[in-house]
């Protein structure tokens, strides 16, 4: 749960009619950072919500797309990456407590006046980037990417040697 009283991505259930509504969200770095996610640095997405609102239940389809800025794995510089996915969530309206509610369905008394919707756009947002965030080949910091190779490989000088080289007389043995 997000921490805080962040209220911008409530929707207002009682008193919304039945039939389609079209709602727009957007989302930025507060979002992210109100979940303590640190990883996520900024973000510019776009969440376009279709509500189709019945007497017992709300579908939501969800279009999300834009661009949020993360680490690269490998370099550790800002990497921007597209965010595009679409998700789909059911609200129930239901008094008892049920055993039914999933990742895509919840349920709500119907004495409850708003729906948060904060915690889904998070997941959806988060489960749609990939696992490996790296830049495209030959677009990382060529510092840090020397820095993981490691120093080149000398031959022993100064009569220094190797700490190996006591390790493969023992093998030749």
């Amino acid at each position: 749960m997000m921490k805080g009283a962040e209220r911008e991505y409530v929707i207002m259930v009682k008193g919304l009619s039945n039939g389609r509504h079209n709602l727009s969200f957007r989302v930025d770095k507060e979002l992210f950072a109100g979940f303590g996610n640190t990883q996520i640095l900024d973000a510019s997405i776009v969440a376009e919500l279709s509500l189709l609102k019945a007497a017992e239940l709300i579908e939501i389809e969800c279009n999300i797309t834009g661009n949020l800025v993360t680490e690269c794995d490998r370099c550790l510089e800002e990497l921007t990456l597209p965010v595009e996915t679409n998700a789909k969530l059911i609200v129930k309206f239901d008094r008892r407590e049920s055993g039914i509610e999933s990742d895509e369905i919840i349920v709500l008394d119907p004495a409850e006046s708003e729906l948060d919707i904060s915690q889904f756009l998070y997941d959806y947002i988060c489960l749609s980037l990939p696992i490996k965030r790296v830049h495209k080949d030959g677009n990382c910091n060529p510092d840090m990417i020397s820095r993981l190779e490691g120093p080149d490989p000398e031959p022993a000088q100064n009569g220094v040697n190797s700490p190996f080289d006591s390790l493969n007389e023992m093998i030749k043995n």
